[in-house]
């Protein structure tokens, strides 16, 4: 775990906690199928709360679901501190396949959920039909990755999936 603490304006962020409330609330989340609100735009929401954080994952889409995750100061609309996007989802040539789009999301969640996931999963993980591979480059402050999933009985690559995010830095 990182031991720093950074400022953000005129808050000083442990960015051990931060990780910490970040990863939590991923479990908790999406990764632990949270209870997700469907707004009136036909997004989905995802949030949880706790010390002086309150993180949102916000996405729309089914087979190819972008969004963002955003953790601003205790409350909804206090000063945003980090935020991720990703983008991407199924592949094309899967697209409609609601049997292997709920194998496929319900492998992301386990993948998303093991002890070793960071900033979005672990570098690998699998099971006896499919494999995950996470490719991440920096840290909570900046960074960038991809991570794809593949049907190991084909070797399909089936889910693609790019992320990128950073703290957010104020004026």
């Amino acid at each position: 775990m990182m031991n720093e603490t950074i400022k953000l304006g005129n808050l000083k962020i442990d960015l051990g906690d931060l990780t910490e409330f970040i990863l939590k609330a991923k479990k908790r989340c999406y990764a632990g199928n949270g209870k997700e609100e469907r707004l009136s735009d036909g997004s989905k929401r995802l949030i949880f709360q706790e010390r002086d954080f309150f993180y949102e994952d916000n996405y729309r889409g089914h087979y190819q679901a972008p969004g963002t995750e955003l953790v601003r100061w205790q409350k909804s609309d206090g000063q945003g501190l980090w935020q991720m996007s990703y983008s991407g989802g199924m592949l094309p040539e899967f697209i409609g396949d609601e049997k292997l789009a709920i194998v496929t999301f319900e492998f992301l969640k386990k993948a998303l959920s093991d002890k070793d996931a960071f900033l979005r999963g672990p570098m690998q993980f699998r099971n006896d039909s499919l494999s995950y591979t996470n490719e991440l480059k920096g840290d909570i402050k900046r960074f960038k990755g991809s991570e794809e999933i593949i049907d190991r009985d084909n070797l399909d690559i089936i889910f693609s999936q790019d992320y990128i995010g950073e703290v957010i830095i104020p004026k």
